[in-house]
């Protein structure tokens, strides 16, 4: 296969995840009529990261977080959309690795793309981090937005949804805003116990007390 087809037919093979419609969106029943697909979720994920480093300037290599957010989710190409609410979300990481290296068999930076993946799902350096903290926190404002139009509600979820232990927990406490179920979800990737407080949990704290910035 020359460089040409193999262009192409990695194209084509992420051109899928433009029709690939998020799961998680699917289990809370959104009531919109289209919903946001994993390439959109992608894209969501890019410009909040140039957003985020372009405000605090952090060490971090924007090049290579943006990599690295365009191409952890591929293995989805394969796998689909796994959540944590899916009974074989444990083996996601396997199922994931292995798609990850069909997907990008072959290719000249085959290398590349694998260890960005890698390096993501480990969280071993601090692009990795970053890259993970801006994927959580992009699907916690998407979240916030629907929640906003009215098209999410903690009602609508799937009985896959109100049986997951934590959500139950929250729902038995009276949590009512259906966005705020992501948030508690994912607080504890934004800031571990005797970490200093950044950028993505003061972002965190502005969608739970504030209305999303009309534009």
């Amino acid at each position: 296969m020359d460089k040409v087809e193999k262009i192409l037919k990695y194209y084509m093979l992420t051109n899928k995840l433009k029709d690939t419609v998020r799961t998680g969106w699917k289990y809370w029943n959104v009531k919109k009529s289209r919903l946001e697909s994993v390439a959109e979720h992608i894209y969501g994920t890019c410009m909040l990261a140039i957003a985020i480093w372009s405000e605090t300037l952090p060490t971090v290599n924007l090049a290579e977080v943006l990599m690295t957010l365009a191409v952890h989710e591929t293995e989805e190409i394969i796998i689909g959309d796994l959540t944590p609410f899916d009974a074989d979300y444990k083996t996601k990481k396997v199922k994931g690795e292995e798609a990850v290296k069909q997907i990008f068999s072959g290719m000249m930076a085959e290398k590349v793309f694998v260890t960005l993946i890698k390096n993501f799902d480990e969280q071993s350096t601090e692009e990795a981090k970053f890259a993970y903290k801006v994927d959580k926190l992009e699907c916690d404002i998407q979240a916030k937005i629907y929640d906003e139009q009215k098209f999410l509600k903690f009602e609508n979820a799937n009985e896959k949804i109100k049986k997951y232990p934590l959500i139950k927990k929250l729902s038995e406490k009276g949590l009512k805003e259906a966005y705020k179920y992501f948030i508690y979800m994912d607080k504890a990737n934004f800031q571990q116990k005797g970490e200093e407080e950044d950028i993505f949990s003061e972002i965190i704290k502005y969608l739970e007390k504030h209305s999303l910035p009309k534009v």
